[in-house]
C-alpha cells in the first residue's frame, strides 16, 4: 500500500475516531441502545421496503442509459455499486459499475457516459429535493416548485459539451442513448429514488424526535451530498452524519436528537445495504 493511499485511509480513520468522540462528549453511547429501543418492528419493515424499491427505481433508470436491458444484472449492478460505495472511502466504490460492465463487454465509452448522465442526474435530483424542502419549509412555496422543474434544464450544458466531442463511439451513443425520452425518464427515475430513500429514512426515525418531514429531506439530502467530499470516513461514518446534524441544528432541532437521529439513519443505511449486498450474493453463488 503507498504512501497516498495510507493517508486516505487515515484521514477515514481519523474523521470517524473524531465524530465518535464528540457523539460520547455530547450524547453519550449509552443513549443509543435506548433510543434504537423505540422502534418498532413494523417500521423497520416499512422503511426497508421503502429503501429496497428505491434500488429497483435505480435498477430501472440504468436501462434508458445502458444498452443492457435485463433487470436482474442491472439490479446485480446497482446493489453492488452502492454497498461499495458506502463501505468503501473516497468514493473509490465507484470503481465496481465500470469493473461489472466491463464483465459485461460494455465498451468504456458507454460506461463512462451512463456514469455521467446518471451521476448528474442524481445531483441535480438531490439539489432540487433539497431547495423544494428548504423552500417550502420557509414558506417559499412557489419558489421550492420552480426550483424543483427548472433544475434539470442544466443538462443542457452537457448536451452542448457532449456535441463537442468528435469521438465516434461518443457520438454514437449521443444518437441511441440521449433524446428526451430518456432524459425524461432518467430524471423522473432519479427524484422517485431519492423519494423512496428519503421516505424510509423519516420512516425509521421514532416519533419522539418530532423531526417533520421536511426537515428530514432536508437532512437526508445534505447528508447524502457529503459522499462526494475529498474526506470521508470510514463507510462515511462521520461525514454523513455531519451533512445530517448540521443542518437539524441550524433549523433549531436539539443537538441530542439530531446526533441521534443522524447515527440511526447512517446505521440503518450500512445495515440494509450490507444485507441486501449479502442476500443477493447467495442467492447468485448458489445459481453458480
Amino acid at each position: 500500500m503507498n504512501k497516498t493511499k495510507l493517508l486516505k485511509l487515515f484521514i477515514s480513520a481519523l474523521v470517524t475516531v473524531l465524530f465518535f468522540y464528540f457523539f460520547q462528549r455530547i450524547v453519550g453511547f449509552d443513549k443509543v441502545l435506548k433510543f434504537f429501543s423505540l422502534l418498532t418492528l413494523n417500521q423497520i419493515l416499512a422503511a426497508f421496503v421503502l429503501y429496497l424499491i428505491s434500488y429497483i427505481a435505480r435498477t430501472v433508470r440504468w436501462q434508458y442509459t445502458l444498452s443492457i436491458k435485463d433487470f436482474y444484472k442491472l439490479f446485480k449492478l446497482t446493489v453492488y455499486n452502492t454497498f461499495f460505495n458506502i463501505i468503501l472511502p473516497f468514493r473509490t466504490g465507484e470503481v465496481s459499475f465500470f469493473y461489472m460492465l466491463k464483465k459485461e463487454n460494455i465498451h468504456i465509452v458507454e460506461s463512462t457516459m451512463s456514469f455521467i448522465i446518471t451521476r448528474f442526474f442524481d445531483g441535480i435530483s438531490l439539489l432540487g429535493l433539497f431547495l423544494w424542502a428548504y423552500l417550502t419549509y420557509k414558506g417559499f412555496y412557489i419558489l421550492g416548485i420552480l426550483a424543483f422543474i427548472f433544475l434539470p434544464f442544466s443538462f443542457l450544458f452537457l448536451l452542448i459539451v457532449f456535441r463537442f466531442i468528435k469521438h465516434e463511439k461518443v457520438k454514437e451513443y449521443y444518437k441511441g442513448m440521449v433524446n428526451f425520452r430518456n432524459i425524461v425518464m432518467v430524471y423522473a427515475l432519479s427524484i422517485l429514488t431519492w423519494l423512496f430513500k428519503f421516505s424510509a429514512f423519516y420512516i425509521i426515525l421514532p416519533k419522539e424526535t418530532k423531526i417533520t418531514l421536511l426537515e428530514s429531506v432536508m437532512a437526508s439530502s445534505l447528508a447524502d451530498l457529503t459522499t462526494v467530499l475529498p474526506i470521508h470516513g470510514l463507510a462515511g461514518i462521520g461525514t454523513y452524519e455531519t451533512g445530517y446534524i448540521s443542518i437539524l441544528i441550524f433549523l433549531n432541532v436539539p443537538k441530542e436528537v439530531a446526533f441521534l437521529s443522524a447515527f440511526l439513519v447512517h446505521m440503518f443505511i450500512i445495515v440494509s445495504s450490507s444485507f441486501i449486498a449479502a442476500t443477493l450474493y447467495l442467492i447468485s453463488f448458489k445459481k453458480i
